[in-house]
């Protein structure tokens, strides 16, 4: 009776995936239904951040102020660019998009606001924006706009006479709160949920008044919130795991249990990231220590697609960006330099990922440490996976108890299959700095999974390739 569980749990996940891998290739010629699996209680996206004006120069009518040797000054990055960017995002395998500030402002980097109802003339027109909306859509991505209730610009309405240096060390004013200014942002947030956005990512600050957070979160109910700044209840940016992750993460040697223990810092309502347009670049620490930025980005991206809940990806994490100084890396994407052994393994954990239950609304458990090799445990009721992440400078082997004789662990990242020892227990080997996924199915001796998984691979290339080329031929006539 127990292997016929076994054999209907692993052939309900396999149809369920195959039915992904096919869908992939068969996407140019028909439309299938797909459900999207998510988290019942929190925010569950891999989010890609585009800071507007250093993405892609798309438009060149709209570029008023460009001066690319003032590092202060706009450098060309627009909506058009981000539009023609588009199908690349989503083939990486990222799930929403975080613009930048794109109201009216005085700067390129948007923080400094002056009308939180018209956007920036450098980044493009509301009709492209709405454009960037229903494209995005089209390729089942999210869009989540900045929106800074912590500053303004000294020239805003609304702005309080107190002055001091905001984010990005930018002097700027405070909001100034009574009940005009309190409509005056909430038509604002209606007037953005109008053109068609999922979600804003709210800066906010001490002086922020908490009654108008709650509004918002309140009105958009049904939309992505994201806080950055002080804690509110409710999806914010996980400012405590970013600190803890680099400091362990940046070399190899520390083991990744001291993060994973802590109860304040993993939390599934909060959204995990590396680096951010506020943060020096991950790539910069890695390489202060002396250590391969790709190897060390590897590891922390098994880490943020594995855990439960969000994370935030800043543009340029694909190459590795490094502007080599303690500071926010506020400089144009080089995204003609990306790194393909990073794009392929961020894919492959997409892939992984989309089709999993227990990493999307799992339950999650600290099983096994060896040396700075850390195994943690994701499960949902039909489905169980270990995550084996070894940063440590040598090969360790992690022992797994009570797996089941008849049970083997499967590789997903890693073409490798685990089975019993003959004392009882399953043998996970890691060589240093490295990383795999295992599932939990009956033994086969074929790793079907991995199979399928590079079918999904190389057909969603060809799909990617075949449209990208009737789009061109389109755009030719």
């Amino acid at each position: 009776m127990e292997d016929g569980d076994n054999d209907r749990k692993r052939g309900f996940f396999m149809k369920k995936f195959t039915v992904k891998c096919f869908a992939i290739i068969a996407f140019i010629l028909f439309i299938l239904p797909v459900t999207k699996v998510e988290a019942a209680v929190q925010l569950d996206e891999r989010i890609y951040y585009i800071l507007v004006d250093r993405y892609v120069n798309g438009n060149s009518n709209n570029d008023f102020q460009i001066n690319i040797e003032d590092p202060e000054a706009y450098h060309g990055g627009d909506i058009a660019g981000i539009i023609n960017e588009l199908p690349k995002i989503k083939q990486k395998g990222f799930t929403a998009i975080n613009l930048s500030p794109i109201m009216e402002s005085t700067s390129f980097t948007g923080f400094d606001t002056m009308d939180h109802q018209s956007i920036n003339e450098n980044f493009g027109t509301m009709e492209e924006l709405q454009t960037l909306v229903e494209k995005a859509h089209e390729e089942d991505l999210m869009v989540i706009m900045d929106f800074v209730l912590s500053q303004v610009d000294p020239d805003h309405p609304f702005a309080s006479e107190e002055q001091s240096n905001g984010l990005l060390d930018q002097p700027l004013a405070g909001l100034e709160y009574s009940s005009d200014s309190i409509n005056y942002i909430m038509d604002s947030i209606n007037f953005w949920v109008d053109q068609g956005v999922d979600g804003f990512h709210l800066y906010v600050n001490e002086s922020t008044d908490p009654q108008l957070v709650q509004q918002i979160k309140e009105t958009l109910a049904d939309k992505a919130i994201i806080l950055d700044g002080v804690e509110y209840d409710g999806v914010s940016m996980n400012h405590a795991f970013h600190e803890e992750a680099v400091n362990l993460l940046k070399q190899p040697g520390q083991s990744l249990a001291p993060l994973l223990e802590d109860e304040s810092v993993m939390d599934p309502e909060q959204v995990n990231y590396m680096e951010s347009v506020l943060t020096n670049r991950f790539t910069f620490e890695t390489v202060r220590e002396g250590y391969h930025p790709v190897t060390r980005w590897k590891l922390a991206t098994t880490l943020l697609y594995t855990l439960p809940g969000s994370s935030l990806f800043y543009q340029g994490l694909e190459v590795p960006m490094d502007n080599g100084k303690a500071e926010p890396d506020l400089r144009m994407a080089e995204l003609n330099k990306a790194d393909e052994e990073i794009i392929q393994h961020i894919e492959k954990l997409a892939s992984i990922r989309n089709v999993s239950p227990a990493l999307t609304e799992g339950d999650f458990e600290l099983v096994d440490q060896a040396g700075a090799l850390t195994v943690f445990k994701r499960t949902a009721a039909e489905e169980t996976m270990y995550i084996a992440i070894n940063n440590d400078t040598k090969t360790q082997v992690s022992s797994l108890e009570d797996i089941g004789s008849d049970m083997q662990l499967t590789g997903l990242l890693e073409d490798n299959i685990v089975r019993e020892h003959e004392d009882g227990t399953h043998r996970i080997v890691l060589e240093r700095e490295s990383s795999n996924l295992f599932i939990v199915e009956q033994s086969t001796g074929m790793n079907w999974f991995f199979i399928a998984l590079m079918i999904a691979v190389f057909g969603g290339f060809i799909a990617f390739i075949i449209a990208y080329n009737i789009k061109v031929k389109r755009q030719t006539k």
